[in-house]
C-alpha cells in the first residue's frame, strides 16, 4: 500500500458524515484528479450523490444527469447487471463507439473532461456504488502506473466502501450529502503552513493544490500568470522540503490528524 496513512484516516471515519470526503482525499493521494463524484446506484432510483467535488456544472449535472442521462452512464448499466469492472475508463467501458453513443451525444460531449475512470463498489444486489474520478480538459490523461495504483487498492476501497453502507444502514443515518460539500483544504485550514514561513499567497496555492487543480486553472482562479502558480509552488515545496503533491497531501492528513 503506497498511502497507509490515508486509508487508516478513512478506516477511522467508516460510519462517520467525513468517510466520503476522506474517502475523496485518500484517491487524491494516488491519481490527483480534477473532478470526483461518488454516487449511490440503486435499480428504481435516481442516483444519490454520496460526494461531489468537480468542474461539471452543478445544474447541468443534477437536472441532466441524475434526472435522465445516468440511465445511458455505461458505469450505471455496468452496476445494474452486476459486472465486475475494476478500475475502467468510461469510454473503454462502453466500447469502441462511445462518441458516437446516445449517452455522449446527450450528456457526456459537453462535459470539460478529457479522460474519466471510475470503480464500482457492490453493497447488495440492485445497489452499488459507484466512484468517478476525472481530469480536465488541459490536464494529461490518467497514466498506467496511476491506474495500477487504483487497481491494486480496489478490492480494499470497495470493502470499507461496504461496510461504511451498511453500518449507514443498521443505524439509519441517511445516505443523502449536500451537491457541493466544503473544500477539504480551505486556505484557513492550511494556517500550519506559516509554521514553514509560507506566504499568503502560498497558503493559497497550497490550498488549490490540495483541492486538486491544476497549474492552468489555479492561474485562472486566482488571477496571476501560470509561470508564477509554479514560482509559488517551488518555493513552498522547498520550505517543506518536499517535492510532490502527494506529500504535501500527507504532511496536511497528519496536520489533520493531530489536530
Amino acid at each position: 500500500m503506497r498511502f497507509p496513512e490515508v486509508f487508516g484516516e478513512l478506516v477511522d471515519q467508516l460510519g462517520t458524515p467525513n468517510f466520503h470526503p476522506t474517502l475523496r482525499s485518500a484517491l487524491y493521494a494516488i491519481a490527483h484528479f480534477n473532478s470526483c463524484v461518488i454516487l449511490s446506484f440503486q435499480e428504481e432510483k435516481e442516483p444519490t450523490v454520496l460526494e461531489r467535488c468537480s468542474i461539471i456544472n452543478p445544474d447541468r449535472f443534477r437536472h441532466c444527469y441524475v434526472k435522465q442521462a445516468y440511465r445511458l452512464d455505461p458505469f450505471y448499466r455496468a452496476a445494474m447487471e452486476n459486472r465486475p469492472i475494476g478500475v475502467s475508463r468510461c469510454g473503454e467501458l462502453s466500447g469502441p463507439d462511445f462518441t458516437d453513443s446516445a449517452y455522449f451525444k446527450s450528456y457526456y460531449k459537453d462535459i470539460p473532461l478529457v479522460d474519466e475512470i471510475g470503480l464500482l463498489c457492490p453493497i447488495e444486489r440492485g445497489h452499488t456504488v459507484h466512484i468517478s474520478l476525472g481530469r480536465c480538459i488541459g490536464s494529461d490523461w490518467f497514466d498506467g502506473a496511476t491506474i495500477a495504483d487504483l487497481h491494486s487498492m480496489e478490492p480494499l476501497i470497495a470493502s470499507l466502501v461496504r461496510r461504511h453502507t451498511m453500518i449507514e444502514a443498521r443505524f439509519g443515518a441517511p445516505l443523502d450529502r449536500p451537491a457541493e460539500p466544503p473544500a477539504p483544504a480551505s486556505p484557513s485550514e492550511l494556517t500550519w503552513l506559516r509554521e514553514f514561513h509560507a506566504t499568503q499567497r502560498e497558503v493559497e496555492v497550497a490550498s488549490h493544490v490540495l483541492n486538486g487543480y491544476t497549474n492552468p486553472s489555479i492561474s485562472l482562479r486566482l488571477g496571476i500568470s501560470e509561470h508564477t502558480v509554479k514560482v509559488h509552488r517551488k518555493r513552498l515545496y522547498g520550505k517543506l522540503s518536499i517535492s510532490s503533491q502527494a506529500e504535501l497531501f500527507l504532511m496536511h492528513m497528519r496536520h489533520r490528524r493531530h489536530n
